[in-house]
């Protein structure tokens, strides 16, 4: 049988054939679930969030959900499962019987430790890709100290959860790490502090409509820099920010 590939439609569990109406409901319910700002307790969640974040910039992509499809269909007729054809019926016999039933058994066993072992090497699978995915934080990039996945600093109020707004912090072009805060345009405080590793992006949530600044700098010092977006009210799609480097002005 031919090992099945795993792909960015079964990251987000919507079919190939899914419309980008669905891809998209898919994700948001996805972020909903796994996202680090609704599962804080749970180590898994920023790991998860990349995977989801990573296949939906994929899929909603007409070029690159196109070279995914080839992908797959390439993989594809490398090979198919062939399965065993249904014996023909035949009247029961005692003796056959008894030796049909062990003989079950005995497949059914071998099924259940293949099964086992093939949930390891797919559960080791998933790591490696989860583990490729992930940024690697550096000493150079980051301070001692500071988180491995894009989240929330501690010790940071995470303030204007009243409304459904998201927005995307993409630091996935740059090397070093950034310190990010998102500031409301008639505040002063700012309603969210986000640590984000290289190569890594954010996504935020709950936020109300209006408009709003964001500086960032690298975690170990150096000059703020700049970016606004705008929320609006039945947004359906994460508002979107990227980061230019932020090392430029590091002395």
């Amino acid at each position: 049988m031919s090992k099945r590939i795993r792909t960015h439609y079964d990251n987000l569990k919507v079919a190939q054939d899914a419309p980008i109406e669905v891809i998209r409901a898919a994700y948001r319910s996805l972020c909903k679930k796994y996202h680090p700002d609704q599962n804080r307790d749970n180590p898994d969640a920023g790991r998860i969030m990349s995977l989801v974040n990573r296949s939906y910039a994929v899929l909603s992509d007409p070029g690159q959900r196109r070279a995914h499809d080839e992908w797959i269909a390439a993989h594809t007729e490398r090979g198919q499962p062939v399965s065993s054809p249904m014996p023909p019926n035949r009247p029961p016999n005692p003796g056959l019987f008894a030796q049909a039933l062990r003989a079950r058994r005995l497949w059914l066993g071998l099924l259940v430790f293949a099964a086992l072992i093939g949930g390891l090497f797919l559960l080791a699978g998933r790591q490696r890709e989860a583990a490729a995915d992930m940024p690697v934080v550096r000493a150079d990039t980051a301070p001692a100290g500071y988180p491995e996945f894009a989240q929330y600093m501690a010790g940071y109020p995470v303030l204007a959860e009243t409304g459904n707004g998201m927005v995307k912090i993409d630091n996935r072009a740059n090397r070093s790490a950034v310190l990010v805060q998102v500031y409301h345009e008639r505040g002063n405080s700012a309603v969210r502090t986000i640590y984000i590793p290289p190569r890594a992006d954010f996504t935020a949530f709950k936020l109300p409509p209006g408009s709003y600044r964001v500086r960032y700098r690298p975690p170990e010092g150096g000059s703020w820099k700049n970016a606004a977006f705008t929320l609006s009210d039945g947004q359906n799609q994460a508002a979107a920010v990227r980061l230019e480097n932020s090392r430029a002005d590091v002395p």
